[in-house]
């Protein structure tokens, strides 16, 4: 029950600064009669959550509990998103999204027209006219340089955008986003026991300060975590094969998911009584996935897609990615370290030696007695280390830790039973 009043008080809390920003629907003027059902709707939410009787000894309890909780995340969360890609096919190109977004749109029409994403520079394209600034001044964005994302952050929309041009006449590659969000909190449903946790789960990764902005506007991370927890849900269900599959996916679809693998090997090694014939037919699995997405680029341009996919990221590009965010390279740029922003700066070295050994020591974490949940923090503990110690941390991965940490955290309640 506790955790029943707290889902009910986060729901609340959390879904009212929402609509107070975003616009809900893509009308003129404000829907006044939205935001009454999503206040009665809260309101009844939260005297259900306080009364033990009503949620012990009748079903209809949880029931109501679970569709007042789809509820408002349709107002809030698919409202504004929906309310975003209309108002900005309305507006203009770079209308009120992330330029990760329009480097996707002009990735997928330079593939269609033969032209290589990893090769051509994104000038002349609405990227070019979207706001970037360097330390307050305006600047050139290196992302017109180069296509970060692994290849199948570029594949998975095109179907989207078949469907999307004929009956909406224009394409916002948040739909697809959308759609990975859906599939992310169905997921959640399914990874908990404890539907209380699940619900709790489901509020925090929709609709957290700490993410929603960089979601609503378009960040790829909600892409990855989709094809990451779906290959958890599948591996704690023992279906590896599928598992191992979608985990390729997850891959390539953004390189935050690489160092999950160890864990996901190890956890798997574990679970399948220590053979190594488990092992290598995931790895085989998971190779052959990565290879397939993978090598029709490298054949077409693989210095191009290393320096991408790599270099651009790890200040290696002759256009690379500048040091920025909340991390290392910024201490290290306050303290006269590095002296630009721009400069060659070797954080590899920070990484080996702060990573490895906390790599090590959650991996042995994992091994001394496999759950998910070990999993899924030990992953979003080495990320932290890696991510802090590289050239960039930014907020959307500080919102993208948060969430694996309430994930994960949740999961280990369900597993030992406290809610």
């Amino acid at each position: 029950m506790p955790v029943s009043i707290l889902n009910a008080v986060l729901l609340f809390i959390f879904s009212v600064p929402i609509v107070m920003k975003y616009r809900i629907l893509p009308v003129a003027g404000t829907p006044y009669w939205l935001f009454g059902i999503l206040f009665i709707v809260l309101l009844v939410n939260f005297f259900i959550s306080l009364y033990p009787t009503i949620n012990n000894r009748l079903a209809l309890g949880r029931k109501l509990e679970s569709i007042f909780l789809w509820v408002v995340i349709g107002i809030t969360l698919g409202g504004s998103m929906v309310t975003a890609i209309v108002d900005r096919s309305k507006t203009a190109p770079v209308f009120g999204v992330h330029d990760i977004i329009l480097q996707q749109e002009g990735a997928i029409r330079y593939l269609l027209e033969g032209k290589n994403p990893y090769k051509e520079t994104y000038f002349n394209t609405p990227l070019e006219q979207w706001n970037y600034d360097e330390q307050g001044k305006s600047a050139v964005n290196p992302a017109l340089y180069h296509f970060v994302m692994p290849p199948w952050y570029l594949l998975f929309p095109l179907p989207f955008y078949f469907f999307s041009i004929p009956l909406l006449g224009y394409f916002d590659a948040r739909i697809v986003l959308l759609f990975c969000v859906l599939g992310t909190l169905l997921v959640l449903v399914r990874l908990f026991k404890d539907k209380t946790l699940s619900s709790l789960a489901i509020i925090i990764t929709a609709l957290s300060p700490a993410t929603i902005d960089y979601l609503i506007e378009g960040r790829s991370d909600m892409f990855a975590l989709f094809w990451f927890l779906f290959s958890l849900i599948l591996l704690d269900k023992r279906r590896y094969i599928l598992s191992s599959l979608l985990f390729g996916l997850a891959i390539v679809s953004k390189q935050s998911i690489w160092i999950a693998l160890p864990y996901f090997i190890l956890y798997q090694w574990s679970v399948q009584k220590k053979t190594l014939q488990s092992i290598f037919l995931s790895l085989s699995i998971i190779s052959i996935v990565v290879a397939t997405v993978t090598i029709p680029f490298l054949l077409w341009d693989a210095r191009a897609f290393f320096d991408s996919v790599i270099f651009y990221l790890s200040g290696s590009a002759l256009h690379s990615y500048p040091v920025s965010g909340y991390g290392l390279g910024m201490v290290l740029y306050e303290f006269g370290v590095i002296k630009n922003i721009h400069d060659t700066y070797p954080f590899m070295i920070w990484q080996i030696l702060l990573g490895i050994p906390v790599l090590g020591i959650t991996l042995w974490w994992l091994a001394k007695k496999p759950s998910l949940s070990k999993l899924i923090l030990g992953y979003a503990v080495s990320l932290f280390v890696i991510w802090y110690t590289s050239r960039y941390f930014n907020n959307s991965h500080i919102g993208y830790l948060s969430s694996v940490f309430a994930i994960g955290a949740l999961k280990y309640l369900d597993e030992i039973g406290l809610s």
